[in-house]
């Protein structure tokens, strides 16, 4: 059970991190159900540890949200796309980082992906 929770979050957060660019928010589009996704793998994990884990897992569900939102903002509205790709940035971000830290808490190994990370 905890196998598949993680490896889903694993996916997600290797996803996550492809997105480097400003102009990456133009493949938004590749967010579609990762939200649902990392929401399904917190209720996996429900029963295996703490709160803090599942708290970590809705801000990255959420913050997952707020990326698509920036996107959809970004695509309606020009003179606020340089507000939007900055948003979309940042939201990436902090759902790459609770879904690493929520790895972390799943198998302390995950520490060296983190420095991995880190380093690029």
């Amino acid at each position: 059970m905890h196998v598949n929770a993680a490896e889903g979050l694993r996916e997600v957060r290797a996803l996550l991190a492809t997105f480097k660019t400003p102009s990456c928010i133009q493949r938004a589009g590749e967010l579609d159900g990762v939200a649902d996704k990392v929401a399904s793998c917190a209720a996996e994990l429900l029963d295996a540890e703490g709160d803090q884990l599942q708290e970590r897992l809705a801000s990255a569900a959420s913050a997952i949200r707020a990326a698509e939102k920036a996107a959809d903002t970004y695509q309606r509205t020009p003179l606020t796309r340089a507000m939007s790709q900055a948003r979309f940035a940042l939201k990436t971000g902090a759902a790459m980082g609770s879904i690493q830290l929520a790895l972390e808490e799943l198998d302390p190994a995950e520490k060296a992906v983190r420095d991995k990370l880190r380093d690029r």
